[in-house]
């Protein structure tokens, strides 16, 4: 931990902690890709997001710095801590999205569920 840390001064860290921040992310790094969904790691330093042509974009938080660049699906697989995002780039290296599971990738840029309303009991019926 350096000085400025210990003394609680200095810039934080950056996190993202909501799918708008990981898109926001992502638009900044990388403005052609068009992200509309995400999924974030537990700590907020990774996230993966989707375009609405099904490409996916790895966006990584290093300090104050966002990486992002584009990946393919079968650079993603899942392990025992998480997703695991096997990059194959000399700047990011793998990548370990905690937390993160295999539903959750395959809920990626799906319409949310419908909610369902509260069943009411309108009337009893009485049986001889």
């Amino acid at each position: 931990m350096g000085l400025a840390a210990w003394l609680g001064v200095g810039r934080k860290r950056r996190m993202m902690r909501s799918v708008d921040e990981a898109i926001a992310a992502v638009a900044d790094a990388l403005p052609r890709f068009s992200a509309f969904d995400a999924v974030i790691a537990e700590d907020g330093r990774a996230a993966l997001t989707i375009d609405a042509t099904g490409e996916i974009a790895l966006v990584v938080v290093r300090g104050k710095r966002v990486l992002a660049r584009p990946i393919d699906w079968a650079m993603v697989r899942q392990t025992r801590e998480g997703i695991l995002v096997e990059t194959g780039d000399r700047r990011f290296g793998d990548v370990l999205l905690a937390g993160v599971s295999a539903i959750d990738i395959r809920r990626l840029g799906m319409p949310p569920l419908p909610q369902r309303e509260p069943a009411t009991i309108v009337g009893v019926l009485e049986t001889a």
